[in-house]
């Protein structure tokens, strides 16, 4: 089939994020000391979907009027999850540190990006001081947070953790993909082993397969592999099987020593030996070398989720609430 050149970069952007009630404050009283903002990311400094969505929270608060310095203050913390710190063990020490943080820097809200810092920061720190009722928004999450205690329902969470969920744009990714090659039919997705990954898997068949019924592209296998061996077998294996090449996740491949395989690894090698389109369902996916991806806006899903809290005179403590389940959405091309 005829596709473009590699070095055409597509990126379709999808967001897919929680609606929070009307209403809020947006600036404190002017003779309010600055709210303590702690921004808690589940992976390491250089993750492109962390920086994007930190960024994208600090561009909210700045649209909704509040200036650093002036109405708060921030400190952020990288909990490492993906490259370092990787067992669960590791990550609840980790977490630990966090807690130690919160404590020291007296923090009035907290936002805690993608699943780990979720599950281990706010869930755990919630379930722990469920008196103190310490806000926390999360984004860039994968798992239904209703499988946490502390959150009762996508249309109303109560307590004191909400945000914004993360949703794969499979339909959307599909149809791009027929677009790059109008005779495509197949795409085989792969993915690494990490936690992120076992949640996407575990529940494509239930939120794509089991509602779509005119998906663009047929799902032959969606895979998880450990190694960056089984990545290059998958990879050769399928140039007769597949139209599509798709990419879910690469950040947790694993060399023979065990050692984390740098993204840059992974997709320089698979953009020279894979001679089928590739497709990444990150949006982040295009600019690491891959052909096209389609995929959650982190950094319009940061804007949305910081401007959410607002202080409560009553008890000086932040307050926000509203719904998680996904309701609104922007594509662009």
């Amino acid at each position: 089939m005829t596709v473009p050149t590699k070095i055409v970069a597509v990126i379709a952007v999808l967001l897919l994020v929680g609606c929070f009630s009307a209403g809020w404050i947006l600036r404190t009283p002017a003779a309010a000391p600055p709210q303590r903002v702690l921004v808690v990311n589940s992976y390491h400094e250089g993750m492109q979907l962390e920086q994007e969505l930190q960024r994208g929270i600090l561009e909210g608060l700045s649209r909704a009027g509040y200036v650093e310095g002036n109405d708060y203050e921030l400190s952020t913390f990288y909990m490492d999850t993906k490259i370092t710190y990787t067992t669960p063990e590791q990550i609840e020490q980790r977490a630990e540190a966090v807690f130690d943080l919160i404590a020291e820097f007296k923090s009035d809200i907290v936002f805690v990006n993608n699943d780990n810092a979720l599950k281990y920061v706010a869930v755990e720190y919630t379930m722990r001081q469920p008196a103190e009722r310490l806000p926390f928004v999360f984004a860039g999450v994968n798992v239904d947070p209703t499988v946490y205690e502390p959150i009762k329902s996508l249309d109303r969470p109560g307590g004191s953790i909400t945000g914004a969920l993360e949703r794969i744009p499979y339909y959307e990714a599909f149809s791009l993909a027929t677009r790059i090659s109008p005779d495509a039919s197949k795409i085989v997705i792969l993915a690494d082993a990490s936690p992120s990954s076992d949640l996407v898997l575990g529940t494509f068949k239930e939120r794509y397969l089991d509602k779509v019924t005119d998906s663009p592209l047929q799902v032959i296998e969606y895979m998880q592999v450990e190694t960056f061996a089984e990545w290059k077998e998958k990879v050769i294996e399928y140039q007769t099987e597949a139209d599509f090449l798709g990419v879910l996740n690469y950040y947790q491949l694993r060399d023979e020593n065990g050692a984390v395989v740098p993204v840059s690894d992974v997709v320089d090698w698979t953009v020279h030996h894979n001679k089928l389109p590739e497709l990444g369902l990150v949006s982040s996916h295009a600019e690491d070398g891959l052909l096209a991806a389609v995929g959650v806006s982190y950094y319009d899903t940061g804007i949305y989720v910081g401007p959410c809290w607002r202080r409560d005179p009553r008890r000086q403590r932040s307050r926000h609430d509203g719904h998680l389940r996904p309701q609104r959405r922007g594509c662009c091309v």
